[in-house]
């Protein structure tokens, strides 16, 4: 801490805080995005290198885009709008975070005591808001959210009455935050770099000589007379949906790409693409690490793990007897060595991932214990399980 209690941060951060328009004084309870952002590692495949000036720039080698910014540096600039516009909608831009997260936890806890289902759904929508998470939309980080907050309240209320502490929030925060960071910047694919010439296709070369990206057409139309008919150019390696071309694709069926959005579309109009050969780009992620691809699904679970993962979710207890069904590097699951027909596959894997992330409708117990279920768009109430 600086003089007068205000907060002193590092050189790093002050230079990140720059570069994403945040104050650290009138910003104070967004600069734990700046403290991320100050430390975030380069993502593969990108290099960075000393330009002619000395200035620190970054080359991706796929797709041939030069720029002098961190290549994710955008990504978290456009988390801070995103959480302004929040603030702005909920009017909680000077609400300071801690104080007010403690009183929730105190709150969470004196159910615990009570006996009392420690979360429900009043306590996750003002905590949402306290966070900047969207529950209309954000199911993941809302369920995240709650399971964070139950096993928070678990630990804590030992502590709390033995030794009769006040509830500190900071690892409760550390954790939120962790994975709006990931979910909100790490993982969001990169942008796909448009042609300059032809509005909505992809680019698919970058001239040596304009630097600029075009499509090929795009490139015949500028480059077919003159001087410019001897540029030469360089390979711009995209693999772009076909119905979303702004879109990366994430998987392949008879030969058509599509992003995830695009293949539901199409699944919804034509369910019979369900039974065809579903390729997935890039492997699958595991729920436990996300940084890895899945190698494995574990029907009892319901979930995809990496083999480390896996194996330290399954050492002891009754997960000790779950038998895990082997996933390629495309997708595919295998039982005792056979691969599943396109449909059983489809199936296992859609299932695993509605588990994983979620759907609108989420779980609590009354103060009874009896289990219903909370809508979080509609803001409506269920004693019926909506999942089964």
């Amino acid at each position: 801490m600086g003089i007068y209690g205000k907060p002193q941060w590092s050189t790093a951060t002050a230079r990140a805080a720059a570069v994403l328009d945040l104050n650290p004084h009138k910003d104070e309870q967004l600069m734990w995005i700046a403290e991320h952002a100050a430390v975030v590692e380069l993502p593969h495949p990108w290099q960075d290198f000393e330009d002619a000036q000395g200035e620190k720039a970054y080359y991706h080698p796929k797709t041939k885009f030069l720029t002098k910014e961190h290549p994710i540096m955008s990504k978290y600039k456009k988390f801070v709008q995103k959480v302004r516009k929040f603030q702005e909608r909920n009017n909680t831009v000077d609400k300071k975070v801690v104080p007010h997260l403690a009183v929730i936890l105190n709150e969470v806890l004196n159910r615990v005591y009570k006996d009392l289902p420690p979360v429900t759904p009043d306590i996750i929508e003002r905590l949402a808001i306290l966070l900047y998470i969207d529950t209309e939309v954000e199911f993941f980080l809302t369920r995240r959210m709650k399971h964070i907050l139950e096993a928070y309240a678990e630990d804590q209320y030992d502590v709390a009455i033995q030794a009769h502490m006040k509830v500190d929030p900071n690892g409760f925060l550390d954790e939120i935050r962790e994975d709006q960071i990931r979910v909100e910047v790490l993982t969001k694919p990169e942008v796909v770099i448009m042609c300059t010439e032809i509005e909505r296709q992809p680019a698919r070369v970058k001239c040596e000589q304009c630097k600029d990206f075009f499509s090929f057409e795009g490139f015949q139309q500028t480059h077919s007379t003159g001087k410019r008919k001897q540029h030469t150019t360089l390979k711009c390696e995209q693999v772009t949906c076909t119905v979303y071309t702004n879109q990366l694709a994430t998987c392949e069926v008879d030969h058509q790409l599509f992003c995830e959005r695009a293949y539901e579309e199409v699944a919804e109009k034509n369910p019979e693409i369900r039974t065809k050969r579903k390729k997935v780009l890039g492997g699958l992620k595991c729920s436990e690490y996300p940084q890895k691809v899945a190698e494995v699904l574990c029907e009892d679970c319901s979930d995809l793990f990496c083999w480390e993962a896996f194996i330290e979710l399954h050492r002891r207890g009754n997960r000790s007897r779950h038998i895990p069904l082997k996933l390629d590097e495309e997708g595919q699951l295998y039982r005792s060595g056979e691969e599943l027909s396109p449909e059983e596959n489809a199936r296992l894997i859609d299932r695993a991932r509605h588990a994983r992330d979620g759907g609108p409708w989420l779980s609590f117990q009354d103060d009874r214990l009896n289990t219903y279920w909370y809508h979080l768009t509609d803001k409506v109430y269920s004693t019926d399980n909506k999942y089964l």
